[in-house]
């Protein structure tokens, strides 16, 4: 598959999604290695805290007004209950106890960010106008990337 060319107005959402591709990787590398259930968890609530939510709220806050386009509307919609279906994960943190849970998040959330990024992110960029891109871009230049590597426990190694 050729790379995405993401309009530089989006690039920092993606180098958030990036981020949380590191974390379904380290998640994966933790499960295959039987690691200590308790410090994945904790590393899930960490991502969750330090990135996830925020992405969460400013992608609802600000790609939902887009919806009003009849081309975004059912992306826009798959995107929001995407975001429901793995903050039960997070909200409800006593149920990340067995690998296959871990697993089905890991899975969830990898599917989510490839579809925001193949298809979300790709029709919003081919569908709104230059100007509101233009606005985007301003919303989310200061954006910063909570990059999970510095969890201090590295399970996964």
């Amino acid at each position: 598959m050729a790379p995405i060319k993401r309009s530089v107005e989006l690039q920092p959402l993606s180098r958030q999604h990036h981020n949380g591709l590191l974390f379904c990787f380290f998640i994966e590398k933790g499960i295959k290695k039987h690691a200590d259930k308790i410090l994945m968890k904790d590393f899930c609530m960490y991502f969750w805290e330090s990135d996830l939510q925020h992405h969460f709220e400013i992608e609802e806050k600000y790609l939902t007004s887009f919806s009003s386009y009849p081309e975004l509307k059912e992306v826009i919609n798959k995107m929001l209950s995407d975001h429901v279906y793995i903050r039960k994960f997070f909200e409800n943190p006593d149920i990340l106890t067995e690998e296959s849970i871990f697993d089905q998040l890991r899975q969830l959330l990898d599917d989510h960010i490839r579809f925001e990024e193949r298809e979300l992110y790709s029709l919003i960029q081919e569908t709104i106008s230059s100007d509101e891109l233009i606005e985007l871009g301003h919303v989310f230049e200061n954006e910063t990337n909570n990059i999970c590597t510095s969890y201090p426990i590295k399970f996964w190694e």
